[in-house]
């Protein structure tokens, strides 16, 4: 990781100041739809299962979707059940999100994502509960939004699966910030390693392009740019 010269923030300085940007993006957050494809491939990248929906965001924090499209036998129930945790609203499913309530951060150094220098921290949980992860975050050094979140959860999200690894690509969509790209290879009970792959395609009001998703090195690491 690159090490700059000047002195580095303390980690949970770099956390305060996260926190903040997020109440200041649904401060001005505005309802919008975007259609998002999760397929699951097999270790030879072909496609298995796959379930196409249209999610409506409404700040700050409600979401619903309606699938469009689904295929895949026991592919597309673990899909469903993945989408559907997603979907749960944060009191809900007792959401951990990054606050110093819930983790312990660690500054690691910093490294350029896609351009933008960013700040790497490492996530400790404070509890063994559901959402939270072990693992480490990118914050963008001059805006302080997360760009990239990656390692492995506490409890895993699916009783189809185990032994999960995943990362996740965030960034701004008609001007809103959210999760654009989502990777993860797991051990899928009685099927073995798989991965999966969701994906923005399109939102409206305005249509963005998302490019295809890069792999991921099928002994266990992501190959991500993120």
């Amino acid at each position: 990781m690159a090490q700059g010269g000047e002195p580095q923030p303390d980690a949970n300085v770099i956390v305060a100041r996260m926190m903040a940007a997020i109440q200041q993006c649904k401060s001005r957050g505005r309802s919008l739809t975007v259609r998002r494809d999760y397929q699951l491939f097999d270790k030879k990248w072909e496609s298995k299962a796959q379930v196409v929906v249209r999610v409506t965001f409404v700040p700050p924090d409600q979401k619903r979707y309606d699938v469009e499209s689904s295929r895949g036998g026991v592919g597309e129930k673990i899909l469903r059940d993945i989408l559907a945790r997603e979907m749960e609203a944060p009191n809900a499913t007792g959401q951990k999100w990054l606050t110093p309530d819930n983790y312990n951060f660690r500054l690691l150094g910093r490294e350029t994502i896609d351009g933008h220098p960013c700040y790497v921290l490492a996530l400790a949980p404070k509890r063994e509960e559901r959402n939270v992860i072990r693992g480490r975050a990118w914050i963008d050094m001059e805006s302080y939004r997360l760009r990239r979140l990656e390692g492995e959860p506490v409890k895993v999200p699916s009783w189809w699966i185990h032994d999960l690894y995943f990362s996740m690509n965030f960034d701004e969509v008609d001007g809103m910030w959210m999760r654009t790209l989502t990777q993860a290879i797991a051990n899928v009970r009685l099927r073995g390693k798989y991965v999966m792959v969701a994906r923005n395609v399109d939102s409206s009001p305005r249509p963005s392009e998302s490019s295809l998703p890069p792999g991921l090195d099928l002994n266990g690491a992501a190959v991500i740019p993120p």
